[in-house]
């Protein structure tokens, strides 16, 4: 019986720990777009694409957003983290200590961006 119990007691916690790499994933989609289309758009100094343009990040590695068009001002923008509450049910088990090697502890916020592009003068 106490081999069950200790068993069932292991699987629980193997199961609970991670909570937000397991539910929300240590990955995240991010949408870039502007008021002109076809303006370059590097995160981390990368071309990802032109505007509109989807990516997927690791939420711990992405810092910040450039947007170029010839004829533009480039804009650069901080892509923001905010802490997951999903993360909170795992501090329980591992301290959040899963969520937070992986990045699942954070998401950002938001997902989307949207930048005017203002005209070289």
């Amino acid at each position: 019986m106490k081999k069950i119990v200790a068993i069932a007691l292991s699987s629980m916690i193997l199961l609970l720990s991670g909570c937000a790499t397991i539910m929300s994933g240590s990955n995240q989609t991010l949408t870039f777009n502007s008021n002109v289309e076809g303006v370059s758009v590097y995160v981390d100094g990368a071309l990802i694409g032109k505007t509109p343009v989807s990516a997927s990040f690791k939420k711990n590695k992405a810092q910040s957003v450039m947007f170029s068009k010839e004829g533009y001002q480039s804009v650069t923008r901080e892509i923001t983290k905010e802490f997951d509450p999903v993360a909170a049910l795992n501090i329980f088990w591992d301290l959040s200590t899963t969520d937070f090697i992986t990045g699942a502890v954070y998401e950002y916020a938001p997902n989307a961006i949207y930048v005017e592009m203002p005209p070289k003068n």
